[in-house]
């Protein structure tokens, strides 16, 4: 059973990897043999967590770092390629969200989720895409994974707007980004939880 869900020799990136969903992606991966590197903005929490993950002789490597913005994203992939030559998986999990009246709803919590959920997980895909081509073949495709919500499929009855939107445009995002980036051997793929 091993063998059939080894990811010895791969390496993967995961945001948001210092807690929640982006840690136990995290634990998953290096009990399954791969070198992690996780990021979260919070750069004690995520050293904190990277040691914990690497306790048990696995390998997580800390990359604190704020990527809500380009430059964020851009610093982000330029820390992992200064330290790897090649990405097999990325794990777009780093997100936010914010509740509020629609009469209340201010555009800072408009622009502070969809920036996080949906336009750093396409710049960041974007400034890795090196990395990713470099690892992916026809037998074994480098995987993009961008962690969505099931608020993106449905209506919740809390006022996120722009959660419930920005999940629904990862989803969208992510079928438009592996239709391209198949013919580069990356397979895209969302998961939905909820």
């Amino acid at each position: 059973m091993q063998d059939l869900f080894s990811l010895k020799g791969r390496t993967a990136l995961i945001t948001g990897g210092s807690r929640g969903i982006g840690k136990m992606i995290a634990e998953g991966f290096i009990a399954h043999g791969a070198r992690v590197y996780i990021s979260s903005r919070k750069a004690a929490a995520c050293e904190q967590s990277a040691k914990e993950l690497s306790s048990n002789g696995g390998v997580c490597i800390p990359l604190p770092m704020d990527s809500s913005t380009v430059d964020g994203a851009k610093a982000l992939a330029a820390a992992y390629q200064s330290r790897e030559p090649k990405l097999d998986i990325l794990v777009n999990n780093a997100g936010a969200a914010w509740l509020a009246p629609l009469e209340e709803f201010p555009e800072k919590g408009w622009d502070k989720v969809m920036d996080l959920n949906v336009k750093t997980p396409f710049f960041l895909t974007q400034a890795l895409f090196g990395a990713l081509s470099k690892a992916g073949t026809g037998d074994r495709p480098a995987k993009v994974i961008n962690v969505a919500s099931i608020d993106g499929l449905s209506v919740n009855p809390q006022e996120t707007y722009s959660y419930q939107a920005s999940k629904a445009g990862l989803i969208h995002l992510t079928r438009r980004m592996g239709v391209r980036m198949i013919r580069d051997h990356i397979a895209v793929s969302a998961i939905a939880p909820g």
